[in-house]
Parts: structure tokens; sequence; C-alpha cells
């Protein structure tokens, strides 16, 4: 048993070595609590720092303005799509499509080329109004929509409810 329980002289220096290690790290003076350690986030001060500095620019900053609408066309970048821009202008891809003869493929235009902007979006006064009466509807919104919509068995129960009554009238 006494076997078991001995160390050899290098594994008891190791030993030693950990164990003054541990004291030298405990004597160590700690830093002072940052708001960051306090609250238990691992940032360093200097990220907390230059985050602050981030949110107090973007508070300062002007808040970004529209799309300039004073030319009445754009040139197409690179990712660019036609449902993109009318989206941004506040407009449809048809009345793109409309102000745009030569595209005759809404999927198919190219970098580099000059789209112009149809005269509603120009104009000061109509600026983000479309001619969609669906606007800011989601699709069931729009399917299930305001009117009643009579199935065909209803449509069917109303005919024969009106053959009926003509069937009366003419007796």
């Amino acid at each position: 048993m006494a076997s078991l329980l001995t160390m050899t002289k290098s594994e008891n220096k190791r030993l030693d070595a950990v164990r003054q290690r541990a004291k030298d790290y405990a004597a160590k003076p700690k830093p002072a609590a940052t708001k960051a350690t306090a609250t238990g986030s691992s940032l360093s001060k200097t990220a907390i720092e230059k985050a602050k500095a981030r949110k107090a620019a973007k508070k300062s900053a002007p808040a970004k303005a529209a799309p300039k609408q004073t030319s009445g066309s754009i040139t197409i970048k690179s990712g660019d799509t036609l449902s993109q821009i009318a989206k941004k202008y506040s407009t449809s891809v048809r009345q793109l499509m409309a102000a745009n003869p030569g595209i005759k493929n809404a999927n198919q235009i190219r970098v580099g080329q000059k789209i112009s902007l149809p005269k509603e979006v120009t104009s000061g006064s109509s600026v983000g109004k479309t001619n969609n009466p669906y606007q800011g509807q989601s699709s069931k919104e729009i399917t299930s929509g305001n009117a009643k919509r009579e199935s065909a068995t209803q449509r069917l129960k109303r005919k024969a409810v009106t053959k009926k009554r003509k069937g009366r009238a003419d007796a």
C-alpha cells in the first residue's frame, strides 16, 4: 500500500511548481472591475468604448435621406433587380416596364443600363403612392378580401332559388 502513495522526485517537483504558480497567480493584484466584468460580459474596455462611440455617432448622424428623385433615371448596379428598384422608389415593376419600353423582360436587365423612373415617382406630389389597391396587405388578406365570395355550391343554390321565384311569378 505504501508504494501506491509514494511519488517520484520528478512528480514532486512538478507538483511543487504547480502549487507555486497557483500562489503567484493568487498574489497578483486584480484589475479594477469594469462595467463589462461586473455584468458578466466578456467584452474588453476598448470594445465597450468603441461600441459607445458608434452609438453616439449614430445618434448624432442625420437620418438616411429618401432615395434621390431629382433625376428621372437611374443606372443599374450589380445585383439590382426591377422588383428591388420598384420597392425602393415606391412604384411597381409594371410601371417601371411601362416607363422603359426597351425592357422586354423584367428578368433581363444589364449592369450599367440606364432606366427611367415613372413620372409619378419623380414628381414630388405622389412619391410613395402607387396604383396598387392591395399595397400593404398580406396574400391571405388579399385572397380573403373584404367582399364576400360565394362558392360554387352557394352560387348553384342562389340560381335554383331565383329559378323557383321566376316560376312562381310566371304562374
